[in-house]
């Protein structure tokens, strides 16, 4: 049985927002960022503006359901948007998304990239610059057309997203593995050095299922435990002065991607080097035989 699901308040109202893309007013007042109208002052002239909120709409009219939006709080601050598009249906449990990302203000460029959500706990995991990524810069004299070309041919990514992840889904991992997955989470999320103490605790914390359907040591499945504890908090832990804390969720557009990636880039790791071993072994039996 499914246990409740229990997402975090950053969560929640980046959903909510999501329900109401269409209604303009609410945008404006959730996520102004979306709708300014010019750069940042300290932005050149050079800068070529165009507003996030058109390239949202074209890509919605497009098939691509806003799901998530989070930041994008004050004029020219980062926005995150996730989107789905049911073209690509459902597959291993869950579905590909968009998120785009933008910001106004010279600290992020306008980027697409892939993720992938799971319906089973609503974690939505970005796959970072491996797979698929484009940024445009604010220079372009038509960014707009650039975007439209882009999701023209964006389909072959996407077919690379799903078999990503089912040969993760495929993959059992082995403890070291799993360790690797919650250093790196552990590494992107907490400032200082970590010491062994806290990093053994620590490491049990992350990778410590918060649904009995989570109990799988597939490389996907743990990766989207580790992914979840880090951003959804709620885990009561020493810090290195000893004092007892209990982890925030992440509500940062730039905290939320770093560790998203962070943990999808490790993953990928440990694909690539089973697959390394996985060619020693049989070029080996070959020499045998």
């Amino acid at each position: 049985m499914n246990t409740l699901l229990k997402l975090s308040q950053p969560e929640l109202e980046a959903q909510h927002a999501a329900t109401m893309f269409e209604d303009s007013g609410f945008m404006h007042k959730h996520a102004p960022a979306l709708f300014a109208t010019t750069a940042h002052p300290k932005m050149s002239e050079r800068y070529s503006f165009t507003n996030t909120y058109d390239i949202l709409l074209h890509m919605h009219n497009r098939g691509f359901r806003v799901t998530s939006v989070m930041g994008g709080t004050s004029m020219y601050n980062s926005v995150m948007v996730r989107m789905r598009n049911d073209a690509y249906g459902k597959h291993h449990g869950g579905s590909p998304e968009f998120i785009v990302t933008d910001s106004h203000d010279g600290s992020k460029k306008l980027k697409l990239m892939l993720g992938y959500i799971t319906f089973i706990c609503m974690n939505g995991m970005i796959a970072g610059d491996i797979l698929y990524a484009k940024s445009f810069i604010h220079l372009a004299p038509d960014l707009m057309s650039q975007v439209r070309l882009e999701l023209d041919d964006i389909d072959v990514h996407v077919k690379k997203l799903v078999n990503r992840v089912a040969s993760m889904r495929s993959y059992t991992t082995t403890i070291g593995e799993r360790w690797l997955l919650a250093d790196a989470a552990i590494e992107e999320r907490f400032s200082y050095d970590a010491s062994g103490a806290f990093k053994s605790d620590m490491r049990k914390k992350l990778l410590e299922p918060r649904r009995a359907e989570d109990a799988e040591n597939d490389l996907y499945t743990v990766m989207n435990v580790v992914q979840e504890n880090s951003l959804r908090g709620g885990i009561s832990y020493n810090t290195p002065n000893h004092r007892v804390q209990r982890m925030r969720p992440i509500s940062g557009v730039d905290r939320n991607m770093h560790i998203n990636q962070r943990i999808w880039l490790e993953a990928e790791r440990i694909m690539t080097r089973s697959l390394e071993f996985a060619k020693v072994a049989i070029a080996k039996e070959e020499l045998k035989s």
